[in-house]
């Protein structure tokens, strides 16, 4: 059946360019590149659009990861994304470990599949995010790894980090993920993630939160209340957006 598609493929891209079949051609490419099965999106080809695409990653039933292809080389993996108020984060723990939303908007991929993919081998985390001012950031870790489900998905290396948003995950290494059902971090007197309005690996609440409140452009009036990253725009001003991707590390 790969076989087929590919064939199909290489025929359709064969056709003339000219217009009104150049919509068409993309269409028929793209649609028949989301039907081939992958392995990862590392196997995502440079020159094909970012978008959805069915990973075989372990499990027996194929499903749909958002792989950017464009980004600094492709290949990565998105497991992350906001970009509004229309999706709930405040969630379970067991939720936080399957992932929820959807993969064509707002989702979290889930906890199990970034700690099975991450575990393989050396994965990198590019944290892009924007506020509501129009101005963006990035942040990005070189080496990111998870325990399993065991030791409650505990943060276990970030490596190096560069970029121009702030180390603000550096709170984090070590620390469990924490949800408003099962508190893992080290406050004696508050759960945070219930005060943050979503799951993360807190430290005595810490200084990121990317699955916060989303509240608007408004600043809050208590800090750690809403979707932050303290490095980029401090702990009580909510960001617009973010995105969090992998990518496996090529020596």
């Amino acid at each position: 059946f790969s076989q087929q598609i590919v064939s199909l493929t290489t025929q359709i891209q064969s056709l003339p360019t000219g217009d009104p079949l150049v919509k068409l051609r993309s269409d028929l490419v793209n649609l028949l590149a989301s039907a081939k099965i992958y392995k990862s999106c590392d196997d995502i080809g440079p020159t094909s659009p970012p978008g959805l695409y069915r990973i075989q990653d372990g499990n027996d039933v194929p499903v749909y990861y958002y792989c950017e292809t464009v980004q600094d080389g492709g290949r990565w993996t998105v497991i992350q994304q906001r970009t509004s108020d229309a999706l709930n984060f405040a969630r379970s723990f067991n939720e936080y470990a399957d992932g929820f939303g959807h993969t064509s908007g707002d989702f979290w991929l889930g906890l199990t599949r970034i700690q099975k993919i991450t575990s393989k081998t050396q994965y990198e985390l590019l944290i892009k995010m924007s506020a509501f001012d129009g101005t963006t950031a990035t942040a990005r870790y070189s080496n990111f790894k998870l325990n399993d489900v065991s030791d409650l998905f505990k943060i276990t290396s970030l490596g190096n980090y560069t970029g121009d948003a702030g180390n603000s995950l550096s709170t984090s290494l070590n620390r469990q993920f924490s949800t408003q059902d099962k508190d893992t971090d080290a406050s004696l007197t508050t759960n945070c993630a219930k005060l943050w309005g979503g799951g993360w690996w807190l430290n005595n609440c810490g200084d990121s939160n990317l699955n916060g409140f989303y509240r608007g452009a408004t600043p809050t009036a208590a800090p750690r209340t809403a979707m932050v990253w303290a490095g980029f725009k401090g702990l009580s001003q909510s960001l617009k957006n973010s995105t969090m991707l992998i990518r496996k590390v090529v020596p």
